[in-house]
């Protein structure tokens, strides 16, 4: 990523755009690309809001059972599952358990890539299907814990990771690892 005047720019492997920065008045050829959500309609396979409406969406589950481990090591039993497929490369997958505040929530999300033998997840008018398994490749970690009221307490807690997680429709299974000691996984059975 780089910073060009209050402009955050994307890099964008072998598209070359025409960019004007705010500094200068004059167009320059670039490798790089600014606009995020020309970035997800590309990286769709589409163009224009019919691609990315077929590309991106949520499937949410109430496991059958679910257990997940927290970079503190405690371990939670979750009650919700969500997927959350930005376009058809990049999932976010979110677990929910009772949290340490009395009525609150305790979220564990990963974000990461597909692998290429996974195909992403069909989606229409927001709605995904679950229906093949996927293959993860992590990036990220976060920790947030809501109160009673829904309200975030704090910012979340974030780590670059690496790890994978396997996503079927009866089963997931997710671990991932910091690099300087934290480390969290997820079982959950869906059928």
């Amino acid at each position: 990523m780089v910073w060009c005047a209050s402009v955050c720019v994307w890099p964008i492997r072998g598209i070359e755009a025409m960019a004007v920065l705010p500094s200068r008045p004059k167009a320059i050829r670039s490798r790089w690309l600014a606009p995020p959500l020309l970035v997800a309609a590309l990286l769709s396979g589409g163009s224009g809001a019919q691609g990315l409406g077929d590309g991106f969406g949520r499937w949410q589950g109430q496991p059958r059972s679910c257990r997940m481990q927290l970079a503190s090591g405690v371990r939670l039993s979750c009650r919700m599952v969500q997927l959350d497929q930005r376009n058809p490369l990049v999932l976010r997958l979110s677990l929910m358990a009772g949290g340490p505040l009395k009525g609150g929530l305790q979220e564990l999300t990963w974000a990461g890539q597909l692998l290429p033998a996974s195909a992403p997840m069909r989606c229409r008018d927001g709605l995904c299907e679950l229906s093949g398994p996927l293959q993860l490749r992590l990036a990220s970690t976060s920790e947030t814990q809501f109160d009673a009221r829904g309200l975030a307490q704090g910012l979340p807690r974030v780590w670059p990771v690496t790890g994978e997680c396997r996503i079927d429709p009866a089963a997931i299974r997710c671990e991932a690892d910091s690099g300087r000691g934290e480390r969290w996984m997820a079982q959950l059975t869906l059928r």
